[in-house]
């Protein structure tokens, strides 16, 4: 299976990286590729740098990975429609959508997520009121899967949220044998 992992200018390392290592733990089952809108170096918050390829929704299949941060804001407002469209049909060509924190609100003007439900995340509520309307934020829930899309309220969240994938998946021994892997203690989310 593919894990195709999107990324943007000052993605959150962690949220990316954190589910990587997970699926890098079954590397039988999961082949990991970084895209981004058009490809080429990508530098994350903390200043890491990723070559990426370019996106074509064509090629997408099995999980599409957004991780949060502080450029899923500028991506929405320096994006224009045809990246959304873009965005929205990767989305719809994965069996999976993975979001980490703000990273449901890249998907937001899509109408992706309308009436779904979404782990909350820590970010400006003006802002979310303004550009997620019609999405069902679920507040004290680490992670939330609703259908095919899977959400996580922080960074260790999603982790947890990789993990529980990979048991509906493969299975669940698959998943705490990966937990045990990596030293994560996943108590409780089985």
């Amino acid at each position: 299976m593919v894990v195709n992992v999107f990324l943007f200018d000052d993605f959150e390392v962690m949220d990316a990286f954190g589910p990587v290592q997970v699926f890098g733990c079954t590397p039988e089952h999961f082949y990991i590729r970084f895209i981004s809108m058009r490809g080429g170096l990508i530098t994350g918050k903390q200043g890491m740098k990723v070559w990426t390829e370019p996106l074509n929704p064509l090629e997408i299949e099995d999980i599409f990975l957004i991780p949060g941060g502080k450029g899923v804001k500028s991506f929405r407002h320096t994006e224009g429609e045809k990246s959304q469209q873009l965005l929205k049909q990767a989305v719809e060509e994965s069996s999976f959508c993975m979001m980490v924190q703000n990273a449901s609100a890249m998907l937001a003007r899509t109408g992706l997520l309308f009436h779904r439900q979404v782990a909350d995340y820590a970010y400006d509520e003006n802002w979310k009121r303004m550009f997620t309307v019609g999405i069902n934020y679920v507040d004290g829930e680490n992670w939330i899967a609703d259908g095919k899309y899977y959400s996580s309220s922080t960074t260790m969240a999603a982790i947890d949220m990789t993990l529980g994938l990979l048991g509906d998946m493969l299975d669940i021994d698959i998943a705490e044998k990966a937990a045990e892997e990596i030293g994560y203690s996943w108590e409780g989310s089985f």
